[in-house]
């Protein structure tokens, strides 16, 4: 926290920053803990609402006032949940686990490992393909929504989320062709 109020030119906005974080860093550590449940991302939070707040500065007129104490935790709290949602989304499971419930019978390791670096080089070259393809793959592939979900989400019909995930898998397919890349088809 220290090092990113350096950081600020503006004397007067650091230390305004610096009065704020003094003033409410203990709520706001509560507000992100009680969400996540975890010590150092509720810091985590804390930080980065404070960062966000240098953004809009201008906003915050009087520091010790029940507007500034609420603009402030819903920052951290719609900053946390994000944070949550987030990890949720991305469960991560030990392959020990996968191998005490049985299932590591059906895996081969090798192929996993190939199917991680396959997966990882297809990411880097979504850059690379127009914006709302990149999204519909990402969204089909990665969040694993079914094309319903999708289309309820971008607000198109599924008959175009389907066509559109077709033309953006080929052009994937295109892109990996020209860099060298050999992928089976499993998206």
């Amino acid at each position: 926290m220290i090092t990113f109020l350096l950081v600020i030119h503006n004397e007067k906005a650091r230390n305004k920053l610096e009065e704020i974080y003094i003033q409410y860093h203990r709520e706001l550590f509560i507000t992100a803990y009680t969400i996540l449940k975890d010590y150092h991302e509720a810091q985590d939070m804390v930080q980065n609402a404070i960062f966000k707040l240098s953004n809009n500065l201008e906003k915050i007129i009087e520091i010790k006032c029940k507007k500034t104490r609420s603009y402030l935790v819903i920052i951290v709290r719609n900053l946390s949940i994000d944070a949550y949602n987030h990890k949720k989304r991305t469960a991560y499971i030990p392959f020990d686990e996968i191998a005490r419930n049985g299932m590591a019978d059906n895996l081969n390791l090798d192929e996993h490992v190939l199917r991680i670096e396959e997966s990882k080089e297809i990411a880097k070259h979504l850059a690379d393909l127009h914006q709302p393809y990149a999204d519909i793959l990402t969204l089909r592939y990665y969040h694993q929504l079914s094309i319903l979900e999708i289309a309820n989400a971008l607000e198109i019909t599924e008959n175009n989320v389907s066509v559109r995930i077709n033309r953006a898998k080929k052009v994937l397919k295109s892109i990996l062709e020209k860099v060298g890349v050999e992928y089976e088809e499993t998206i």
